[in-house]
């Protein structure tokens, strides 16, 4: 046995000996043709001693690690050397940047840095690949495979995973980084459940969950229609896996980790001369792949990250009991649909995150028990929109019921004024339990319970119940009492939920990068970094939230029966809606909204510019909403829209317009679209005739002006009034006035 030992010992230091003399015996390291050093994917190389020769267990590692290095070369065929170009570009970044930081992605340090070369190439070529043969559910062509395997190369190198999040961005100017982080990203959609991880990056976003955080087990009731997704006020921990049990599970149940939904994909673009990029949204320009290789074409990707770009995890719910987990964790939302009972569902494994719900939790249960639960992501719920914000920008808000209040209250007037319905009692088992306030009988909205208090609607409610708009100009429209018949029934206690017009609450998710601009619309509305300013009821009660109600105006179309919809109005009538909210819900005059608007179009209107509407800019054709509803108030606005009459004179939209107001405020408004150079038909006019013009040739001068002010806070109850129609003759008195003085002349 000895003797064995012995020789096997005297075989080991042999091989080691060979190999140690073969290492200085090597020849020289190959470069490329511009001086740099190519490693290469090399599995005959030496073994690098720690002290003198190498031990036994050294050299059994290292022959492990030439074994997998000669899979990984038949794996990879002729990707890993194109790959390795941009090892050297990354190098150069990493010795160019450093003083920047490390190269944050999107840090303005000048022009965004083009590349080009070998390296470069092979990056476009990877993204190619990478986005047409690996996509889930496509082809996995021999091509895509090779790729995979010398990324996974590549991240094994660098330990796994290249960390990636708002403090440390990747950029072009770290070429390779950047490939490594959408492939780490791609990757983990489908990564088994059990051989889940806690990805680096999630400490830096979506953010860390405390170690010791109280695991929880949670059952959710799901309702028949209810659509989009359910807030369930879990969060998932990163790389822990979820349980959830359907007892009896019916129609079909997704579950989806993580609420950051917008999928961050290249934009690979070349540069000009002068290194700016040739990025044209409407005609994209193609990077030359031969010039790229050359040289001669640099090309930049212009899509930074500061997070991974993919943040979302799907899976749909076949068994009865399933687990399911992120690498990045995340809010856990459900969606459901096909069922036509209540289904109840049980979580467990997820710890609880900040999740105010109005109607259901006080400001009490906020302040002692809610605001503490140790998630990083926080939701704030209401029946018309629900919000979803880091942590750190709710804990310590005191009065989180007025909070909520402002912005169920906003998105009410938000659908009011754009014709959409409102909420009925859909969400009442979620959000009023026993205090159930609205329900439905006989296809009608009734109020079960009179002493109960307002909801969020309540106040869109009342105005429901006020005289008609036409009352304030002097010609009253008596509204008829509904007849009450004591033979019917009252109101159910119990509204059914299945009968009853299913809504879905908006949503909007403040996130650290977006697909497109600072904020976009779609559901769920997505925005950057606005979370701090949507969670100060002072800034809103002062300020409103401007981007939020104009990316929600955006989701409210032209009006439902689109009769806003002039030319031009893309970015006009979301942002009006947004100002009648200001009016009605902060007591903002409209003459303060866009100031410098209402003075630019005050001194067009003054040298009777043509055309004022084709000639302004969005804001100054905002003024041309933002006039009426000063003016005629935003009532005259919701009956506009609410408007069914398909019966005026022509089709096209000015014409609708302008007949649906002039009707609805019981005034000829022919005048005020002639200012802005809006074509009426003749029809239109006649269908006007009978109402007093407005406005008369005495309110023109002052139609734009804006109440004098005195230390910024308007003076007194100051305001221009409108002329009643008592004052001004309509055009059929006037033709008929002139007609009569021309037969007694003759």
């Amino acid at each position: 046995m000895k003797v064995l030992l012995s020789l096997s010992a005297l075989l080991v230091w042999t091989q080691v000996m060979f190999a140690q003399v073969s290492f200085r015996g090597a020849g020289p390291v190959e470069t490329d043709s511009q001086g740099h050093v190519i490693e290469k994917l090399d599995y005959d190389r030496k073994i690098v001693a720690t002290n003198g020769l190498p031990s036994a267990a050294e050299y059994r590692a290292e022959l492990a690690e030439r074994e997998r290095m000669k899979k990984v070369a038949r794996e990879v065929g002729p990707w890993f050397e194109a790959i390795q170009h941009l090892e050297i570009v990354q190098k150069e970044g990493e010795a160019k940047y450093d003083a920047d930081g490390g190269g944050l992605a999107g840090d303005g340090a000048g022009p965004t840095p083009g590349q080009s070369g070998e390296g470069m190439a092979a990056y476009i070529e990877a993204m190619r690949v990478f986005n047409s043969n690996t996509a889930e559910g496509g082809s996995v062509s021999k091509d895509a495979r090779q790729l995979k395997a010398a990324l996974e190369e590549l991240l094994y190198r660098r330990g796994g995973e290249v960390v990636c999040g708002p403090s440390r961005g990747v950029s072009i100017k770290y070429p390779l980084e950047l490939l490594l982080v959408r492939y780490q990203s791609w990757k983990a959609q489908s990564v088994p459940i059990k051989e889940l991880y806690a990805a680096k990056s999630a400490d830096l976003w979506p953010g860390k969950v405390p170690e010791d955080a109280e695991r929880v087990t949670k059952k959710v009731t799901l309702y028949p229609g209810e659509g989009g997704y359910i807030s369930t006020g879990l969060y998932v921990p990163p790389g822990e896996v979820i349980t959830i049990k359907c007892g009896g599970l019916t129609g079909n149940l997704t579950a989806q980790i993580g609420c950051h939904t917008d999928k961050l994909d290249p934009k690979i673009v070349p540069l000009d001369e002068d290194g700016n990029p040739m990025d044209d949204p409407y005609n994209p320009v193609v990077p030359n792949l031969a010039k790229v290789k050359m040289g001669w074409q640099q090309i930049t990707d212009n899509r930074p990250l500061w997070r991974w770009p993919d943040m979302v995890r799907r899976f749909p719910i076949k068994k009865k009991r399933e687990e399911i987990g992120h690498v990045l964790g995340g809010v856990l939302w459900l969606q459901w649909s096909g069922g036509s009972r209540p289904m109840e569902v049980e979580v467990s494994g997820c710890v609880q995150m900040p999740w105010f719900r109005l109607g259901i939790d006080s400001n009490k249960d906020w302040i002692e028990t809610i605001s503490k639960y140790p998630a990083p992501w926080a939701e704030l719920q209401t029946k018309t929109i629900i919000l979803t914000v880091e942590s750190k920008y709710v804990r310590n808000v005191k009065n989180m019921e007025a909070l909520a209040q402002w912005w169920g209250k906003a998105a009410c007037i938000m659908l009011r004024v754009s014709g959409r319905a409102l909420p009925t009692d859909t969400e009442a088992a979620n959000f009023r339990a026993s205090k159930r306030e609205w329900g439905i009988l006989n296809k009608k909205l009734v109020q079960m319970n009179p002493e109960a208090p307002p909801d969020v609607e309540g106040m869109v409610r009342e105005a429901e119940k006020t005289p008609s708009v036409s009352d304030r100009y002097g010609i009253p429209m008596e509204q008829e009492p509904v007849p009450v018949d004591p033979k019917k029934p009252k109101a159910i206690k119990i509204p059914s939920r299945e009968n009853e017009p299913k809504h879905t609450p908006m949503r909007i998710v403040d996130d650290v990068q977006i697909s497109v601009g600072a904020g976009h619309s779609g559901y769920p509305i997505m925005c950057m970094e606005w979370g701090g300013g949507m969670m100060n009821l002072k800034h809103l009660q002062r300020s409103g939230s401007w981007g939020a109600l104009h990316e929600i105006g955006h989701n409210m179309g032209q009006g439902v029966n689109g009769i806003f919809a002039l030319p031009g109005n893309g970015e006009v009538v979301n942002n009006f809606f947004g100002t009648c909210t200001m009016n009605l819900l902060n007591g903002t005059r409209f003459t303060r909204i866009c100031k410098d608007a209402w003075q630019a179009v005050a001194q067009n209107a003054e040298k009777k510019m043509p055309d004022l509407w084709m000639k302004s800019q969005v804001f100054e054709r905002l003024v041309f909403y933002m006039t009426l509803a000063h003016y005629f108030g935003v009532e005259s606005v919701v009956t506009v829209v609410n408007d069914k009459n398909d019966k005026y004179p022509t089709a096209a939209t000015g014409d609708r317009l302008c007949c649906a107001w002039s009707k609805a405020v019981q005034r000829d408004l022919t005048p005020y679209f002639e200012i802005w150079g809006l074509p009426l038909s003749k029809a239109a006019y006649t269908y006007t005739q009978d109402w007093a013009p407005w406005p008369t040739d005495a309110e023109k001068g002052l139609l734009f002006t804006e109440p004098p002010t005195y230390r910024g806070e308007p003076m007194g109850d100051f305001e221009i009034e409108v002329s009643t129609p008592e004052e001004v003759k309509t055009r059929r008195q006037l033709r008929a006035r002139e007609h009569f003085k021309k037969t007694v002349k003759e």
